[in-house]
């Protein structure tokens, strides 16, 4: 009797020193375990030779990093005609580092190349349809199709189906525009599409080399509103 009492007391301290020694679990969790290094990620789509560039929101002590760019002055002065499918045609005049677009009485001129082929454009496009219907009354919205070959039918089946609602030009001088204003941007010639330009009063304000977030454009034309005003 002695002895299965001795057993049964060593048997009860075995399990409990295993209970004291197993280890608590922690929570761990799972909505956010990618690592982001730093504030920007670079990704390459590979149906494409152009990165995407996608930037994380700014805090209000990143504002300054998203303030107007300094663009170094080059001395010329040259005209283009833009022009849509339904031969609306807008006359861009480009004196020193002043884009005037003749016949818009908007403030602010957003203007985008990109082509039809290139996936991260395609992307873009519900967002800049929604900042041309939000701000529709300061800010002219315009696609410059550059390096493209589509056919004048399969652009019109493009625009419908992207239900593109801010204006587009398919003109042959789009792509010597193009390489003028990558000029006074002092990017290659090769540039990253879809790159987007901001004028405000036909002034440089600032530009976007591939995709960003909706907001950071959003956060910028707000503060180009500040200046027409």
């Amino acid at each position: 009797m002695r002895t299965i009492s001795t057993l049964f007391l060593t048997l009860l301290l075995l399990i409990v020193t295993a209970c004291d020694e197993k280890p608590t679990q922690k929570n761990i969790s799972i909505e956010n375990t990618t690592e982001i290094l730093g504030n920007t990620q670079n990704t390459t789509d590979n149906t494409s030779c152009f990165k995407v560039h996608k930037k994380s929101m700014p805090t209000q002590a990143d504002t300054e990093t998203i303030l107007p760019k300094k663009v170094k002055n080059i001395q010329f002065k040259d005209t283009f005609v833009l022009k849509n499918l339904k031969n609306e045609e807008y006359t861009v005049t480009i004196s020193n580092q002043k884009v005037t677009f003749k016949k818009s009485t908007k403030g602010i001129n957003l203007i985008t190349f990109f082509s039809t082929w290139c996936p991260p454009c395609k992307y873009q496009i519900p967002y800049l349809n929604d900042l041309q219907k939000k701000h529709k009354k300061d800010l002219l919205l315009v696609g410059i199709l550059i390096h493209d070959t589509i056919t004048e039918k399969k652009l019109k089946s493009f625009i419908a189906k992207n239900q593109i609602n801010y204006y587009l030009s398919s003109y042959t001088q789009n792509n010597d525009f193009a390489s003028l204003v990558a000029k006074i941007l002092h990017l290659p010639q090769n540039f990253d599409i879809p790159l987007s330009v901001m004028y405000v009063n036909g002034k440089y304000f600032t530009h976007y080399e591939g995709i960003v977030p909706i907001e950071m454009i959003e956060y910028d034309i707000q503060q180009a509103k500040k200046l027409l005003k």
